[in-house]
């Protein structure tokens, strides 16, 4: 995986980062001289390169026939008047048994199988070639040797039924609303709902982009002083906590995930994050300052509560839980001075 660039760190989550610090500790940034450590550069425009200006058409509808043909079924989009044939994905239920008792493992309902992909034994995906959707074969088959200890070198059967073949690909006008509803995407129960969805995903993604463009260059043009280390705390244990995260996700430890997915130890990488951090946090704040930018408490409340409910808390207690309102606040100013800047911005296609 490409290094991920520590200068790129569009608005971060609030939720995980105390902002007081230091000499002025338990002040949250919109209360400290951040002007001490940060000297502005220009920002009366910036111009930010991206591949795709908003969101393209053929972009949106291959992101929603990538996923789209991944919920059909054999009565909703999937194939099923024709035989498997080699290269085809296909929805399968099957069952393993040995002797007439099925074995541990070998059963499963509703799995997908690219045929010719080698992800089962031998024997078996060949053996679904030419098998109509709806039929059921049995599949005599042997283990290899190599196998693991319980089952390597035995003979069993297979049942295997054929639900449908995946499609490669479905036009927008060819999608159903019950496929679209089974996909558990919140607020999705119609293809329409389903199209705003994916758009809004795309938008934001762009947005995303176009605010790391701003955030690069205006860190550039700003000259930083010497960061205390009371500062960047906070900011360090924000970044150490997020990568445990993703570390335990993959089952690894920190130091593996770091090694291999940025080519760095964990304490010089969460060293880097935090300083990029915090130095833009000081930076948009600045902003603010200058040009007069406030979240008052009132819009603070609003969208917190409305953050909340859009969450699935009831309260806003629950949803800032031992956080602080400020921290908060802090994100949304961020925003704030971001959708500033970003009207100070020429967006350029990539080639033009």
């Amino acid at each position: 995986m490409k290094k991920k660039s520590a200068g790129i760190l569009v608005v971060m989550t609030a939720a995980l980062l105390l902002t007081g610090c230091g000499d002025e500790a338990d002040k949250p940034l919109n209360q400290m001289k951040v002007e001490k450590y940060v000297k502005l550069g220009d920002y009366g425009s910036f111009e930010v390169t991206v591949d795709t200006v908003g969101v393209a058409q053929e972009e949106l509808e291959s992101l929603m026939s990538s996923n789209y043909i991944n919920y059909v079924t054999p009565e909703h989009g999937g194939i099923t008047d024709r035989a498997v044939a080699e290269g085809d994905t296909v929805f399968i239920d099957y069952e393993g048994k040995e002797d007439g008792v099925a074995f541990a493992g070998g059963t499963a309902e509703n799995a997908t199988l690219t045929i010719g992909s080698g992800q089962f034994i031998d024997g078996f995906e060949d053996g679904l070639i030419g098998v109509m959707p709806g039929e059921t074969v049995d599949l005599n088959l042997r283990f290899p040797d190599n196998y693991n200890p319980e089952m390597a070198g035995k003979e069993v059967v297979f049942t295997v039924t054929v639900r449908c073949i995946r499609p490669v690909e479905m036009a927008v006008g060819d999608m159903e609303d019950v496929v679209a509803a089974s996909m558990g995407l919140n607020g999705v129960s119609t293809v329409a709902e389903f199209q705003q969805y994916a758009y809004d995903y795309l938008e934001s993604e762009y947005e995303y982009n176009v605010q790391s463009g701003i955030i690069e260059a205006f860190m550039e043009r700003c000259e930083f002083k010497e960061l205390p280390e009371e500062m960047l705390a906070p900011y360090q244990e924000m970044w150490s906590r997020v990568f445990s995260i993703y570390a335990n996700r993959f089952q690894i430890s920190l130091e593996q995930y770091t090694a291999y997915f940025y080519n760095s130890d964990s304490g010089s990488l969460i060293k880097e994050y935090a300083e990029n951090s915090l130095k833009q946090d000081l930076m948009l704040q600045a902003v603010a300052n200058k040009e007069g930018l406030k979240i008052s408490d009132e819009e603070l409340e609003q969208k917190l509560l409305e953050d909340a409910g859009a969450a699935g808390y009831a309260t806003v207690e629950e949803y800032v839980g031992e956080g602080s309102k400020e921290d908060y606040r802090n994100d949304y100013m961020n925003e704030r001075v971001l959708e500033y800047l970003q009207e100070k911005t020429t967006v350029k296609e990539a080639g033009q």
